[in-house]
């Protein structure tokens, strides 16, 4: 039995528009039947295969990329297209401290779930994510034994995000957090 990771929470919607294979100029009618913040599942005439590149163009809402993930005959799962990492212009603000632990992050409209972190550092942090993010995104992370920290996805490669919190923590605090994690040098 393959072991997926949890599908993120989708919603029914119905929104049509065309989309287009990347390197075609052949447009498609679709629809859409279901929405998430990672993809879709639509219907549509265009005869698509797995890992299949394509553009959808919705009315009033821009283009998306995305990728083919399955085609049934009743329906095309699609997911979409991450951007990649911003390259670093400046040096980082403060060190990472590489660690292995679970925060608990909740995106504006979403439940609250356990995401893992790899590092953490005053200014931000590292998550491992079960969907696919997007850059720019606003969430909530909540630290052990503090209140939620506002924060942003700076950067999205594969799985893993970089979140910059809004304010940073203060160094006492950063510095109590290490040592309860046994993490303090």
């Amino acid at each position: 039995m393959i072991d997926h990771p949890p599908r993120e929470e989708r919603r029914p919607v119905a929104l049509s528009g065309w989309l287009v294979r990347n390197g075609s100029s052949q447009a498609y009618d679709f629809q859409i039947d279901d929405l998430s913040y990672g993809g879709c599942r639509l219907r549509s005439t265009a005869k698509l295969a797995r890992g299949e590149k394509v553009q959808l163009n919705v009315l009033r809402r821009g283009t998306i990329p995305a990728t083919v993930q399955w085609h049934n005959g009743q329906g095309i799962g699609l997911s979409f297209a991450t951007e990649p990492p911003e390259k670093a212009l400046k040096p980082r603000k403060g060190e990472r401290v590489p660690l292995k632990t679970e925060l608990v992050v909740r995106h504006a409209g979403r439940r609250p779930r356990v995401l893992d972190v790899s590092d953490l550092s005053r200014f931000g942090c590292c998550l491992l994510c079960d969907d696919l993010p997007r850059a720019d995104e606003w969430l909530w992370v909540a630290l052990p034994g503090l209140a939620p920290v506002e924060a942003r996805i700076r950067w999205v490669d594969g799985r893993r995000a970089g979140v910059e919190f809004v304010h940073p923590i203060h160094e006492a605090v950063f510095d109590l957090l290490l040592l309860r994690w046994g993490l303090a040098a």
